[in-house]
């Protein structure tokens, strides 16, 4: 599963695999386990640090896998990698194996959703019967991994299924591709669902440009819009690339919420526009701005900067950037600088965005525009 699956550290499975021995690793102090849950990147003296605190571990005597699951728990990006190649090298091992232990583990919501994860296919692995049976009750699950498969399960499941079974499993996906199909098979009984508004795409904007990015090197350059906008005082016009520009409102009527720049700008090239939306919240809500763009990008909510990527047209899908950021009770204001450049290929045509407002689990938060 592409979308919410971590991709493992190589060059920490390498580490690992170089000092490990299959068989024999065991559970280690609390302070060796810290030694693994902290590590960063770059670090050379915690890499070294981390080889031998998994040679320790793995001439313990006695062997505690769940006590290295646990310890995923809050754990570091990397440091959760060495960790999830201790837990399958030790799950490998003959003493290991405790059936029950794991799924206790298992249900427990509160540990680490990708350990649960690694749990669920430990003990489902071969056993078609118990996966289903655990996936069926698992629709609502806190990890990502675990309900995409639950969703994609009851999806084959749920052929000539009635609207309300469906919309039961429409409220449990979060990925793009699982709605748009369960969007798809309501529409074939008649049932028609806004998959913009599903997902909590912002679809009306107010845009303006072009302004200069000959030579692509205008992403940090701050045009008048961006401290206007800050301060709350935007003008109607501004001076742009090629003369005065006024902004324009503009709602997309694309169902992944995308805004086609490049029809709207006369697909002008070496250039920057921004886009701005007002967002009405009932009250303080967390949430996750998420955005998908081809071009170099930056977005502000309320005058912080949450986003910057100055990348061009390596790929857009849904959900490619985000961050989480705290919506405040009444007016919202979100800011968009999308910058295309000066390649001529067919394939760096385009020029778009597409932004929505959920929770940390993918769930539109219902907003006013």
């Amino acid at each position: 599963m592409v979308w919410t699956y971590s991709v493992r550290v190589v060059y920490a499975a390498t580490l690992l695999a170089s000092v490990l021995a299959p068989s024999s690793l065991a559970d280690g102090s609390a302070e060796q386990l810290a030694t693994l849950r902290t590590i960063q990147p770059g670090d050379e003296k915690a890499q070294q640090a981390a080889a031998k605190a998994v040679k320790q571990l793995s001439s313990a005597k006695d062997v505690n896998l769940l006590g290295v699951l646990r310890a995923m728990k809050g754990a570091s990006p990397l440091g959760k990698n060495w960790l999830h190649g201790l837990a399958n090298s030790l799950h490998r091992g003959p003493s290991a194996r405790n059936t029950e232990e794991l799924s206790a583990f298992l249900a427990d919501v509160t540990q680490d959703p990708e350990a649960r994860y690694t749990v669920f296919r430990w003990l489902t692995d071969g056993n078609q019967e118990l996966r289903s049976k655990l996936l069926a009750s698992m629709l609502d699950d806190p990890s990502l991994e675990i309900r995409f498969d639950a969703v994609a399960e009851a999806i084959l499941k749920s052929e000539g299924a009635d609207e309300k079974q469906w919309r039961r499993v429409l409220d449990s996906a979060r990925h793009p591709e699982q709605t748009s199909s369960i969007i798809e098979k309501l529409k074939g009984i008649g049932v028609t669902i806004d998959m913009a508004e599903h997902m909590g795409f912002v679809r009306s904007w107010k845009l303006i440009g072009p302004f200069d990015n000959v030579g692509s090197d205008k992403f940090d350059v701050v045009y008048a819009v961006e401290p206007d906008w800050v301060a709350g005082k935007v003008s109607d016009r501004y001076a742009g690339k090629n003369g005065e520009v006024a902004w324009i409102e503009h709602t997309t009527d694309k169902e992944d919420g995308q805004v086609d720049l490049a029809k709207l700008f006369n697909n002008e090239k070496g250039c920057v526009v921004y886009a701005m939306a007002i967002v009405q919240s009932p009250s303080a809500i967390p949430c996750e701005v998420r955005a998908g763009c081809i071009n170099a990008q930056k977005v502000w909510v309320n005058g912080a900067e949450v986003i910057s990527n100055e990348v061009y047209h390596t790929g857009m899908q849904i959900d490619q950037y985000s961050a989480p950021i705290q919506l405040k009770p009444g007016e919202n204001r979100i800011l968009v600088k999308i910058c295309q450049n000066e390649q001529k290929e067919a394939w760096a045509q385009t020029y778009a965005f597409q932004l929505r407002l959920c929770d940390e689990t993918g769930k539109a938060i219902a907003l006013k525009q």
